[in-house]
């Protein structure tokens, strides 16, 4: 009875004096870190293809067509019936029924966005026109203004003429030229934009 009794009291000794219990685990920096597991061959096979559509999305941006505008981007000269100069110009289709591209309007707003002035009525293209260029009724400071661009119909009922273009060349892409304006307007005033451009209309 008395050695019962003593481990008793030894007992509740040990649950009041604060001290953490026997069984409390060990720290983490004592414990055995687990071994780690070598993939089979079939998994390690699966890890490279999943690594292949990363490197080829990668690939792609870096050769997307806009990856670098300044020197793909063709150099085109035009002229139009009108001043339409200021205007904002959208892509229509084949038969010039439908728009099939415009800009949003964050895109219209700077300088940048208007075409450059040339000699003898040309202008220099900063947009990305075609040969099947719409200009609207909207000026480049009244279309940036606006929070999102017009549904098509809107857009198609803005339209100031579908067909404004009375000439159109493409001079090769914008990196072969170190000072377009000046390099352009020679051309021009020499008459020798045909031998050095696609007179495409």
């Amino acid at each position: 009875m008395r050695l019962n009794s003593l481990l008793l009291l030894i007992g509740a000794a040990g649950c009041f004096s604060g001290r953490p219990p026997q069984t409390a685990l060990a720290p983490a920096s004592a414990m055995q870190a687990p071994r780690p597991v070598k993939p089979t061959k079939a998994q390690a096979r699966t890890k490279v293809k999943a690594k292949a559509p990363a490197k080829a999305l990668a690939k792609a941006v870096a050769t997307a067509p806009g990856a670098s505008v300044a020197a793909t981007a063709p150099t085109v000269l035009y002229k139009t019936k009108g001043d339409y100069h200021d205007l904002v110009p959208v892509m229509l289709s084949a038969d010039r029924l439908s728009i099939v591209a415009y800009p949003a309007p964050g895109d219209v707003t700077g300088p940048a966005a208007a075409p450059t002035a040339l000699a003898d009525g040309y202008w220099l293209d900063n947009r990305g026109i075609g040969l099947n260029v719409a200009f609207l009724k909207l000026s480049y400071a009244d279309y940036g203004r606006l929070r999102a661009a017009p549904s098509l119909a809107d857009l198609d009922a803005l339209i100031l003429d579908r067909d404004p273009l009375t000439a159109y060349c493409d001079c090769g892409p914008r990196a072969g030229y170190s000072a377009p304006t000046a390099q352009l307007n020679a051309l021009i005033t020499a008459g020798n934009l045909p031998s050095r451009c696609k007179v495409l209309k």
